[in-house]
């Protein structure tokens, strides 16, 4: 006990961050609780640890009856406060003012808070007091909007309503995470795009805010089919670009986002191809073909992760490897097929081939890249393909692979362990970390969520780990960790193994996949 009351409160936490990482969410959180009732020290150390990241379901018939959104003792804690209004039971046609009161009230006494995070929004996007509450909050570094857009021309936002000076706006990271809108039925071919009405309000909306964070704004992530408009701010500090959706950009669209983000360091384009679904329309600058190829030679030379999801129409970035300080390269596709998020979704991504992939791994050899990811669909090259991995990347350390069989149904066909384990195992590899879907059209089934299926859940793990995880890990001596995906009715995750000198595989706590359409 002397030693933990000695011990600085990094320490403490990166203690029971460790902690967390060997157990559940919910059997951590329970056990935390416990324990912050065995003494007054023991609660001081655990309360930050509770109360770090702070999420409030609202629903907004009870909320203007519950004066208390957090005990003011308390508010010290909270680093991440997540606002989630999925649970309305009003429709906001009128901004819930005296909620944003009571939130710049709560938020002038969280002293450590840096994130504010509005999930869910089923009615309205963010409304000009909560805009104005979040950002004058002085401590506040990201500010992120997921699944809730601004959809009426109502909801239009304008300077004189909207009383934030750009000089009390220091956010280093901004995100508008509404990749694909429910604006038509599922049915229609136009499923997951902006109309007329909310497209323009969606960018009017985005373009005040992002001038208003684009001088300390580090990292930044937008839709796919709204990033046209706003590639033309300067962004002097911009690390990090994410944009995901439909396809927007042209190639004669990245000579200006070099430009304007010269410290650009990645670049994430998680997207979906389409013929043309431009919001906007506009013509490229008259620019020499020479200066222009001269801006994508040198803003991808200083970029050290790059994610392509769509590589058609990626000729000229592709023909620019490879890069001096790349360290990850993602072909990975979005949103991932058979994947929990993506099963229910109607959007569905182009999964190149294997033949693909390999022509573009042929004309490239990276010595820096440490971590792969990519996905494709398996034909005659397979073989090749794999072959050329640590060719094309000699000091790989993490592989992240997607390999989807078409038509296939059942798991003998074109059967990945008669091969693939050695395949990967090349002389003098260095990876160390490998991640493998591969598609098993065998895998247990959970079309009625009543039903019992722990006794096939429980087979098909041990068949996981005893069957595949094993004949990988005892091909390729260099492996640390195995990962392989598994779904259950609700969720897709990674189980995942720890490998110990030996060559023993021991069973660590499952990764859960992340993805929100």
């Amino acid at each position: 006990m002397r030693g933990l009351v000695e011990s600085s409160e990094d320490v403490i936490l990166l203690v029971l961050d460790t902690i967390r990482a060997s157990t559940s969410e919910v059997h951590f959180l329970k056990d935390l609780q416990s324990l912050s009732l065995a003494s007054r020290y023991l609660r001081d150390v655990c309360l930050p640890v509770l109360f770090r990241t702070f999420r409030r379901s609202w629903d907004i018939s009870s909320i203007r009856s519950d004066k208390i959104i957090l005990p003011s003792t308390l508010c010290q804690y909270v680093t991440v406060f997540e606002l989630d209004v999925s649970a309305t039971g009003d429709i906001l046609l009128d901004e819930p003012t005296d909620i944003s009161e009571r939130l710049v009230t709560v938020f002038s006494k969280m002293e450590k808070l840096r994130t504010f995070r509005l999930i869910n929004s089923t009615e309205r996007g963010p409304w000009p007091a909560l805009l104005n509450a979040i950002f004058c909050t002085p401590t506040l570094t990201a500010c992120e909007i997921w699944d809730s857009p601004w959809r009426r021309p109502e909801e239009k936002l304008n300077q004189s309503i909207l009383d934030i000076p750009r000089e009390r706006t220091q956010l280093k990271r901004f995100v508008y995470r509404v990749p694909f809108t429910e604006c038509f039925p599922r049915e229609s071919e136009s499923y997951g795009r902006r109309d007329k009405v909310q497209g323009p309000v969606e960018l009017s909306n985005l373009l005040l805010l992002t001038s208003l964070v684009c001088e300390s704004v580090e990292v930044l992530e937008i839709p796919a089919e709204l990033a046209l408009p706003l590639v033309d701010c300067v962004f002097p500090n911009l690390r990090e670009l994410t944009v995901q959706g439909h396809e927007p950009l042209q190639a004669f669209d990245w000579s200006a986002i070099f430009r304007n983000a010269p410290r650009l360091g990645g670049i994430h384009l998680q997207t979906v191809h389409t013929a043309s679904n431009r919001l906007t329309t506009r013509t490229p600058r008259a620019a020499s073909r020479p200066s222009y190829d001269d801006f994508i030679v040198r803003g991808m030379s200083n970029l050290e992760s790059l994610t392509l999801s769509e590589i058609c129409g990626k000729e000229r970035l592709l023909s620019a490897l490879p890069y001096a300080n790349l360290r990850t390269l993602s072909f990975k596709a979005f949103p991932l097929p058979g994947v929990t998020g993506s099963r229910w979704s109607n959007i569905h991504p182009r999964i190149p081939t294997s033949s693909e992939i390999l022509c573009i791994l042929n004309t490239v050899q990276i010595v820096t890249l440490s971590t792969f990811e990519l996905s494709y669909s398996v034909d005659s090259s397979d073989i090749s393909l794999l072959s050329r991995i640590h060719s094309s990347f000699p000091r790989l350390s993490t592989l992240e692979i997607h390999r989807l069989r078409p038509m296939a149904k059942s798991n003998s066909e074109d059967d990945p362990l008669i091969y693939m384990p050695h395949t990967l195992a090349k002389p003098g590899s260095n990876l160390r970390n490998l991640k493998l879907n591969l598609d098993f059209p065998e895998r247990p089934r959970h079309n009625d969520w009543r039903q019992d299926d722990s006794k096939r859940d429980r087979e098909f793990h041990l068949f996981l780990g005893k069957e595949i995880a094993t004949r990988f890990v005892h091909a390729i001596h260099s492996l640390q960790t195995m990962q392989i995906l598994a779904h259950d009715a609700f969720s897709s995750y990674w189980d995942t193994w720890k490998v110990t000198a030996t060559r023993e595989l021991i069973p660590q706590p499952a990764v859960p996949v992340c993805i929100r359409l």
